[in-house]
C-alpha cells in the first residue's frame, strides 16, 4: 500500500520528469534557481527523502528497512543520472556532468536527513 511519502515521491518524480524533459526554449527562466547546481541538489534531496521515508515506513522488519533506505537513495540517484542522460536527446537541452553530480549529491543529502531524523526520533 502506498503511504503519504511514497505518493509524494511519485508526484515529485513526475514533476521532475516534466520540468527536466521539457524542450529548453519552453522552460521559464526562474530566478529562484539562479544557482543551478543547488537547485538540482535540492530537487533530488527532496525526492530521496520522500522515497526513503516511504519505503522505510512500508516495511516492519528492521533488516528490510535498512535495505529500503539504501534502495531508496539508489533509486533517486539513478533517476537523477538518467534524467541528465535523457536531456541529451531533448531539443535545446544537453547532458551536464555537474548537474548529474548535483542530483546524486542531493540524493545522498536526502539520505543523511532521513538518518538524522530517525536518530532524533529514537
Amino acid at each position: 500500500m502506498l503511504n503519504k511519502y511514497l505518493i509524494g515521491s511519485i508526484g515529485w518524480a513526475i514533476l521532475i520528469l516534466i520540468l527536466t524533459l521539457t524542450p529548453g526554449k519552453s522552460v521559464p527562466d526562474l530566478s529562484i534557481f539562479s544557482y543551478d547546481k543547488l537547485g538540482h541538489g535540492f530537487v533530488f534531496f527532496v525526492l530521496a527523502f520522500l522515497l526513503i521515508s516511504g519505503l522505510y515506513e512500508n516495511l516492519k522488519d528492521s533488516v528490510r528497512r535498512k535495505h529500503a533506505v539504501y534502495i531508496g537513495m539508489l533509486i533517486a540517484a539513478t533517476y537523477g543520472f538518467l534524467i541528465e542522460a535523457a536531456q541529451s536527446i531533448i531539443p535545446d537541452r544537453s547532458m551536464e556532468a555537474y548537474d548529474a553530480v548535483a542530483n546524486i549529491a542531493g540524493s545522498f543529502l536526502g539520505l543523511l536527513l532521513f538518518n538524522i531524523r530517525n536518530k532524533l526520533k529514537a
